[in-house]
């Protein structure tokens, strides 16, 4: 058992407190970074998934559209160009 004063328990105690304070703010704050590097790692899977799905997009139009002609004949540039304005109509 601890033998002082009321004062020196008292400062003791103030002293644990703000050391708890501290430990609870570091605790937070290495959450927050954590959390952080979690949303970035969840936006590059994102950029990501979407990069490799345009990429099928643009496949699946090659294909479709080389059955108009050949890639740079006036049919072949016309179907990507109305896929691709079909695609943004949809997104409004």
């Amino acid at each position: 058992m601890t033998t002082g004063s009321f004062a020196d328990m008292a400062a003791e105690g103030l002293y644990m407190w703000k050391g708890a304070k501290v430990a609870a703010a570091l605790f937070l704050l290495a959450a927050c970074a954590a959390d952080e590097e979690q949303r970035k790692a969840q936006r590059e899977e994102f950029a990501k998934a979407a990069a490799e799905a345009e990429a099928q997009i643009a496949q699946q139009d090659d294909a479709r559209c080389k059955s108009y002609g050949r890639p740079g004949s006036p049919a072949y540039i016309d179907c990507r160009t109305s896929l691709k304005n079909d695609r943004a109509d949809m997104k409004k």
